[in-house]
């Protein structure tokens, strides 16, 4: 299981780096074509928006996975040592509820607007609004994976 969890992050990684590569590209040339040639393009904001909104949700749930993500630790140390799992898997499983109550919620949102576009490229508006069920389903396994040595821990 574990090594399905390390190659979608691996894979997150890098399409994360695509998306940052192509971005830099895009806001690269739309300043040189202003500056250099005095014509603006009309596209490269709304597709550096789409790109930003992706690269937002890719490292936050890789930040989860790696519990680098900003959290409030003084509750959890006030506790006895011996509760510091059980309280790490009640967080585990918040997140994960948090997770499938974002996808749930995004998939909805999805589905109202089907069919809309971008006012300047005119790509279908799912491409940008797709990230938020996304991001509930990545939260929702990544949390899922941090309940998984708990679990292993109770068949001990």
């Amino acid at each position: 299981m574990r090594q399905f969890f390390d190659r979608l992050e691996s894979v997150l990684k890098m399409t994360a780096v695509v998306i940052v590569l192509l971005m830099l590209l895009t806001l690269s040339a739309q300043v040189f074509l202003r500056y250099v040639f005095g014509k603006a393009l009309s596209w490269s904001e709304e597709l550096s928006l789409l790109g930003f909104a992706w690269v937002v949700v890719i490292s936050t749930v890789i930040g989860i996975r790696r519990m680098s993500h900003a959290r409030m630790d003084l509750v959890i140390g006030l506790l006895p040592k011996s509760l510091h799992r059980t309280a790490e898997a009640l967080v585990a499983l918040l997140m994960s509820a948090l997770g499938i109550f974002i996808a749930y919620a995004g998939w909805n949102y999805l589905l109202e607007t089907r069919g809309a576009t971008s006012a300047a490229i005119g790509f279908p508006i799912e491409f940008l609004y797709a990230a938020a069920p996304t991001f509930g389903v990545l939260i929702a396994l990544f949390s899922f994976e941090r309940l998984l040595p708990w679990a292993e821990s109770l068949n001990e």
